[in-house]
């Protein structure tokens, strides 16, 4: 294991992130309030906020020892970064800073001579007390004006423009701003140690307003005239950093998780934007090995960072310097959303009060076509485009073997779907064991076995030709979430057979950053209660869909699309379809509505292109035993072009239609709608 050896096990993949597309990563270091008391300016009696030690009494940073550690571990730090050729930003709060000041300790104004950034972290509850969320805000900001007073009498020359902390004040943003700082970050719920997924991403942004524990809209949302500019932390797969690292299973592979984000960040960064990452220690944390102390630090440091900065992918900033960079930015860009190329900052959910009294209607494109990458790639883009025209956004589906096809041969097509704000989700397609009839690796194993074999499939590349995995190469759930810039929001297995491995499978892509899965494919559902919960995750709602209905006079249900070029065609016009679908909708309730389609439905007939390479016949009832043959003859046929504009004109007759009179939703807005 990485963590017992001593040494790093992973570096950053060679195809990961460009020049063109700089991200400025950064370090802080928080120094926590070892020994703090109550400030006097809140009116409460003192009370000690230090940590304890192993059950004995709190940690104080008034003990020489204690102090003289942190103080040493400041410096070592400091000096790997600068060998790196970079600097930190260090967060100081009371009482290092006064401790520092009375002993006439010069480690603060030393590192910032040097370059390094001083910083303020501040612990509310340490300097606030108990329910400081109930404090006005003239308080809070006489408290944190304190704490800056107290890092310039450590002799710190420059004012502090960054802060961390205080972060479910819902008036923190003012109260900052009055006390003259500028810039923020690191922001976690104190009490879960989590961070809400809405504020995971690259791309600065200025909040418009505070955050409580309940709700972090405000903060997600972006607003030009905002007098802060927060931080994102970079692409992280987890909101739950502490436990990260203890799950992790040591300094060294925690270090190596911390890769895999900055990679994740890398391919999402974007040459129009200003890219960011960073990661936070606290002083005295790491040790390395019994000798070599901080050694994970310097090895990260050397083995990751630095050939990063060396091809010029990655280039040192201090967090104040990102800031400035990002504010740059957006001087040069107008009216521009900063967070576009992922999701975009949560507009507020559609109400009932406010939709056209049709309902809600929502556009799914399933992607799989791996060997049509061209035709494919030319159709995410023309429907993206298309939905862009009329206003509206859809949902994206895609398979990481798709994803990984698009980043080898059409780039465009993924720059597209960031560009236009698509939301993204996710399906798994054969030979993936989540797909009916290829679950074998999944049966007979106990429920970790099961769990991490699951993971794996949604870490490493899917090798189509035997269904195992390439572990030299990213791939899954987790590959899609790092090239789009987003955790992909509904989760689309094809796994219905076993209800064990599907609860697992679910909980797998919960901890990975879904928000939702598809229990009904095409409707279903209770239009009185729309949003439903299992195994963690909303249900998408879908009371009806514009996919396919009977043929008239006949038996069996039809895609409409099709159905355009013989009889009876008049009947299958999905716009027309929608129209009929609503006026015969006599529920109180507004409906939730769906349009699946596959993108190769508009240029090729018949089965999936893939069909003949897992299967040994048409109807897919014969799975075929690996490995599996990639150039097993295409049993589809390309539409003729004449029949192509036929499905394009009904379908943007479908968008235009859904557009004018019903509210288009993603997922992701249902999920923001779902929010009690």
């Amino acid at each position: 294991e990485p963590s017992a050896s001593g040494t790093l096990s992973r570096t950053v993949a060679q195809d990961a992130g460009s020049p063109n597309a700089p991200v400025v990563i950064g370090i802080g270091i928080h120094i926590e309030p070892f020994g703090a008391t109550v400030s006097d300016k809140v009116g409460l009696p003192p009370r000690p906020a230090g940590a304890g030690r192993g059950g004995g009494r709190p940690a104080d940073f008034n003990e020489p020892e204690f102090f003289a550690r942190h103080v040493e571990s400041l410096r070592t730090v400091a000096a790997m970064v600068e060998k790196a050729g970079g600097r930190l930003t260090v967060q100081a709060q009371t009482p290092f800073t006064t401790v520092a000041a009375t002993q006439g300790e010069r480690v603060l104004s030393d590192l910032e001579a040097k370059g390094h950034e001083i910083a303020l972290h501040f612990h509310e509850d340490a300097h606030l007390g108990p329910r400081s969320e109930r404090l006005p805000v003239a308080t809070w900001t006489a408290v944190i004006k304190e704490q800056l007073d107290s890092i310039a009498r450590a002799g710190v020359k420059k004012p502090v423009a960054y802060w961390s902390g205080g972060n479910l004040y819902p008036q923190l943003l003012q109260a900052a701003s009055n006390a003259g700082l500028k810039y923020n970050s690191d922001f976690k719920n104190p009490r879960t140690q989590e961070t809400p997924q809405e504020l995971i991403g690259i791309f600065p942004w200025r909040p418009s307003g505070g955050a409580s524990e309940s709700d972090v809209g405000a903060f997600a949302r972006h607003d030009p005239a905002g007098p802060i500019v927060f931080l994102p932390e970079g692409d992280y797969p987890v909101t739950d950093f502490a436990a990260n690292r203890r799950a992790a299973g040591g300094d060294y592979a925690y270090f190596d998780s911390v890769t895999e984000a900055l990679e994740r960040t890398l391919r999402g960064a974007r040459a129009d934007r200003v890219n960011v990452f960073h990661v936070t220690f606290h002083t005295a944390e790491f040790r390395g090995q019994p000798g070599r102390p901080f050694d994970v630090i310097d090895q990260w440091l050397t083995k990751v960072v630095t050939p990063l900065v060396r091809a010029r992918k990655v280039k040192w900033g201090t967090y104040s310097q990102m800031a400035t960079a990002y504010e740059a930015w957006e001087k040069s860009h107008p009216g521009v959303e900063p967070r576009s190329a992922t999701a975009p900052a949560p507009a507020p959910a559609p109400s009932a009060a406010a939709a056209p009294t049709k309902g809600y209607f929502t556009f799914a494109v399933n992607v799989h076509d791996w060997r049509n990458v061209g035709d494919s790639a030319d159709t995410v883009i023309r429907t993206a485009k298309l939905f862009t025209k009329y206003g509206v956004r859809g949902d994206f589906y895609l398979t990481a073997p798709m994803v990984s096809a698009y980043v080898k041969q059409r780039p465009d097509a993924i720059a597209t779907l960031k560009s236009t704000g698509m939301t993204i989700s996710y399906h798994v397609r054969a030979p993936h064991p989540l797909y009916d009839g290829f679950d074998g690796v999944l049966e007979g194993v106990n429920d970790d076995q099961l769990r991490a074999t699951i993971k794996d499939y949604e870490t490493y590349a899917l090798d189509l030709r035997t269904g195992g995995l390439d572990r030299n190469a990213p791939g899954g759930y987790s590959y899609v979430a790092s090239v789009m810039g987003m955790p992909p929001v509904v989760i689309g297995t094809a796994t219905q057979s076993n209800r064990r491995i599907r609860t697992m499978a679910l909980e797998v892509y919960k901890s990975l950053g879904a928000k939702m899965f598809i229990q009904y494919h095409e409707k279903g559902g209770n239009p009185a209660q729309p949003f439903e919960v299992a195994n963690g995750l909303l249900i998408r709602p879908s009371h009806f869909s514009i996919t396919r209905w009977m043929t008239p006079g006949g038996r069996l249900e039809a895609f409409w699309w099709n159905q355009l070029n013989g009889r009876g065609a008049e009947a299958f016009d999905p716009a027309k379809k929608l129209e009929q679908y609503l006026a015969e909708w006599t529920a109180p309730q507004k409906p939730f509505a769906t349009a699946l389609i596959h993108e190769n439905n508009f240029y090729r007939f018949g089965p999936e292109s893939w069909t003949s390479v897992y299967y040994a016949d048409r109807d897919r009832s014969r799975v075929l035993s690996p490995p599996f043959n990639l150039a097993a003859e295409d049993w589809s046929r390309e539409r003729a072009p004449a029949e192509q504009r036929k499905i394009w004109d009904a379908y943007e007759a479908l968008v235009k239609y859904a557009a004018a009179h019903m509210t288009v939703v993603t997922s992701a807005d249902i999920v923001q709608m779902a929010k009690p």
